[in-house]
């Protein structure tokens, strides 16, 4: 298979390309065509078109438009969970759900169509101003550009996407080199619903030849989902436009009381190894108070054998393989250095290179200044430790440069209202693992987590601002 660039609506076929290679098979999957300067001139050189042609679409083409693209969902549902599955190496289960989500989200912008208001308001707050009126209503800042990462290569591409859609805002995708495939998916399927060919541009590029569409002035909009160190690099090359950063974090969870402790420890498990814990809020840090902690290590130490490491085509799967050579030395360098600081190890993980496979770990006693103690791990590696008072777990929460999300199990409201006040975090879920998310709500963190926030109502008030008629 070959993947030609997609440059203002139009198939661009290119000889620089990579190949893509499946994580857990390591079979070809298809050769991509890779953009050089030029293409990148290309697209830019057109945006002005784009954009005019995407603020000008009426609302009932939105809403067919959106309609269409949730209806295309619906009915490849299999195949594109499938296709997620191979290119990403996210286990079945977890494509799946992604799919699900992902028909949610695209539905949010279409009925969010219908519904966005402007105001009216009083003009006459003085004797000089009498019987003028305000009339404010959102306008578009301009074109988007969106650089996605590979863990969630159709539901995060969404969720730039289609507030764009909503707003009027001309669209610059630039997928994860690891899992590119589902977006030019979703690029055909758009273009296909009906969305102006000029308004939408998707690109495969080294980061140094991407980098020329972060600095150029014609982009009003940078959303980016990745690295911290990825992220705050791109914000000092993003001049003159809106930046919206989504960074991870080391998501922690407070297992203070519950009533079920099994069920607890089982979801927390899941939650901290699912698809290799590659996810920006699987669960890293646990914190159970020290009541608990020995009956919840034990819960816990079962959940965990009863994850399957495996295919991710298999239907019981859920961890496999890092998704690429560089992240699976990391891991191990990092997995190598806590073990050589004197980290104690609950539930030793085992590594598989050839396969870049790592099961669940389990560990304890880090030191602080180790980078699994400081930085987002993106592996199936977790640390656990007991404490004795809420303020020392709300502590241990804040430590971490981080703040994306937190859970925290307790069946006291007085407690939950503490940490909701105290925790430096962008979400916090109660009695539930920090891994929740649901997909019309604000997310975004604090810290070293990002800027701005996602979630198709709240990034459509990114993509706009107000402008005011004064009459």
């Amino acid at each position: 298979m070959y993947q030609p660039l997609l440059v203002g609506g139009q198939w661009v076929p290119t000889p620089h390309v990579r190949t893509l290679y499946a994580p857990y098979t390591r079979t070809p999957l298809a050769e991509v065509a890779y953009a050089t300067p030029d293409h990148i001139q290309q697209v830019i050189a057109q945006l002005s078109v784009g954009q005019k042609a995407a603020a000008q679409l009426p609302t009932h083409q939105r809403y067919t438009i959106l309609d269409r693209l949730a209806r295309w969902i619906s009915d490849n549902a299999e195949a594109i969970a499938r296709g997620i599955a191979e290119e990403a190496g996210k286990p079945l289960r977890y494509a799946r759900a992604e799919v699900q989500r992902a028909y949610i989200t695209v539905t949010l912008g279409r009925d969010l169509v219908r519904l966005i208001e402007g105001e009216l308001l009083p003009g006459d707050l003085s004797p000089a101003t009498e019987g003028r009126w305000l009339l404010v209503r959102r306008m578009p800042l301009g074109p988007l550009l969106a650089i996605t990462p590979f863990n969630f290569p159709l539901n995060l591409v969404l969720h730039k996407i289609v507030p764009a859609i909503v707003a009027g805002c001309a669209i610059t995708l630039k997928p994860a080199p690891q899992a590119p495939l589902t977006a030019y998916r979703v690029g055909t399927a758009l273009l296909e619903a009906g969305w102006p060919p000029e308004a939408l541009s998707i690109i495969s590029a080294e980061p140094a030849v991407a980098e020329i569409l972060v600095r150029s002035p014609a982009y009003r909009i940078l959303s980016f989902t990745g690295s911290a160190a990825v992220g705050w690099h791109l914000q000092t090359l993003a001049v003159q436009k809106k930046v919206i950063l989504e960074l991870g974090g080391s998501a922690a969870v407070i297992v203070h009381d519950t009533e079920d402790l099994s069920k607890a420890a089982q979801a927390i498990a899941e939650a901290a190894y699912l698809y290799a814990g590659q996810v920006c809020i699987a669960v890293q840090r646990i914190f159970v108070h020290r009541s608990l902690y020995d009956d919840f290590l034990e819960a816990y130490r079962a959940a965990t054998y009863a994850l399957v490491c495996g295919d991710p085509l298999h239907e019981e799967t859920h961890l496999s393989s890092i998704i690429d050579e560089r992240n699976f030395r990391r891991i191990t360098d990092w997995l190598t250095e806590a073990r050589l600081s004197g980290a104690h190890e609950l539930i030793p993980p085992v590594l598989d290179p050839e396969r870049r496979l790592i099961t669940p770990g389990l560990l304890s006693e880090l030191s602080p200044n180790i980078h699994l103690a400081q930085e987002e791990a993106f592996a199936p590696l977790a640390e656990i430790a007991p404490y004795d008072l809420p303020e020392e777990a709300f502590q241990k929460v804040n430590s971490s440069p981080y703040g994306l999300q937190a859970g925290i199990y307790t069946a006291s409201e007085r407690l939950l209202r503490q940490a909701f006040e105290y925790l430096e975090v962008g979400g916090l879920i109660h009695n539930a693992p920090p891994t929740l998310r649901i997909d019309s709500m604000p997310y975004g963190g604090m810290k070293n987590s990002g800027l701005g926030r996602e979630g198709v109502k709240y990034a459509f008030l990114e993509y706009t601002v107000p402008k005011v008629l004064v009459w």
